[in-house]
């Protein structure tokens, strides 16, 4: 099970997190390779969420 509220804290709400991970889950389906490697197969939108959660993934506010 995802600690969801590990992820909150790292993100800061909801829906930056869910804008991370939607755009992390689209790079998977279209061929990028996944940073972490799971005993499994898992989908790509598990596997987004399992890279969050070991910080693979770095993001950053951009200001317009």
């Amino acid at each position: 099970m995802l600690p969801i509220d590990e992820m909150l804290k790292k993100a800061g709400n909801r829906y930056i997190l869910s804008l991370i991970i939607a755009k992390r889950t689209r790079q998977l389906n279209e061929g990028a390779n996944p940073l972490v490697e799971l005993e499994e197969k898992h989908k790509p939108l598990f596997v987004a969420l399992q890279e969050f959660l070991e910080d693979k993934i770095q993001f950053e506010f951009v200001e317009e």
